[in-house]
């Protein structure tokens, strides 16, 4: 049977202060000394992962810093430590049976965010655009945020956040060796499809990488033939790594490229 999974975009209202929301909500608490407290109410009998990620950047380079090792307790929280200076957007990807979905974007006293925010660099510094190690590009913030939306739009070159002012150009390289997965693919219609037709007797699971090769995140225990994920699971275009495990034995490790039209 094919299953389409889509991330749900839920609006929310503010959070409430020193108090744990339930799941698709959660609360972010800022505790001073910069510590970050995320923490959540879980109404999912048979939730099976939980993920916490982090990002400069409202809607964009989300990287998971915390794994729930039992994310099926009813209340859980994890602290974050983070550098002086920085404002960090905060999400939880959790999984429910064969429900997969992200929350809203937040961060403490911001409220969510459903746009594109890229947070401007502490003291007025401007960004430096760097190439492998070498800094190739230094910018105001104003025309920084132009040279993003040409590289995003006009190429298939690659940005990633590497700090408050920092953020790294790779160049798009074409490889005409690559092969197509037959199990995790792009269909017709720029989907990413999962296409495991013994999945109900075994014990598969997926893990998607960004180009960097920062964890995105897993799904786990499939058990449908056919999945198809949204393009809403990822936060921008272009190459994506993934790693098929069966029975925790690595079965594949490709790559797919995900087009520009969303």
């Amino acid at each position: 049977m094919k299953k389409i999974l889509t991330i749900v975009v839920i609006f929310l209202t503010g959070p409430k202060l020193y108090s744990q929301d339930t799941l698709p909500k959660f609360t972010v608490q800022d505790l001073g000394n910069n510590r970050i407290r995320i923490s959540w109410v879980n109404p999912f009998p048979y939730l099976t992962q939980l993920n916490i990620q982090r990002s400069y950047d409202s809607s964009n380079y989300f990287r998971t810093i915390f794994l729930a090792q039992s994310p099926e307790l009813p209340q859980n929280g994890f602290i974050d430590n983070y550098p002086q200076g920085y404002k960090y957007y905060y999400r939880i990807f959790y999984a429910n049976g064969a429900t997969y979905n992200f929350t809203i974007a937040k961060r403490p006293g911001g409220g969510f965010e459903n746009r594109r925010i890229v947070t401007p660099p502490p003291y007025g510094r401007g960004i430096s655009i760097k190439v492998k190690d070498s800094v190739y590009l230094r910018l105001s913030f104003e025309d920084y945020q132009s040279f993003r939306d040409s590289i995003i739009t006009k190429t298939r070159d690659s940005l990633f956040t590497l700090g408050a002012d920092e953020v790294l150009l790779k160049p798009y390289i074409a490889r005409d060796l690559w092969r197509q997965s037959p199990f995790v693919y792009i269909n017709k219609d720029g989907y990413l499809n999962i296409q495991l037709p013994l999945a109900k007797d075994r014990h598969y699971k997926v893990i998607i990488y960004d180009a960097d090769g920062s964890e995105l995140f897993q799904i786990k225990n499939i058990k449908e033939p056919f999945l198809t994920l949204d393009k809403a699971n990822f936060m921008h275009a272009g190459w994506f790594f993934f790693e098929l495990f069966d029975d925790d034995k690595l079965k594949e490790k490709n790559k797919f490229y995900l087009q520009r039209d969303f």
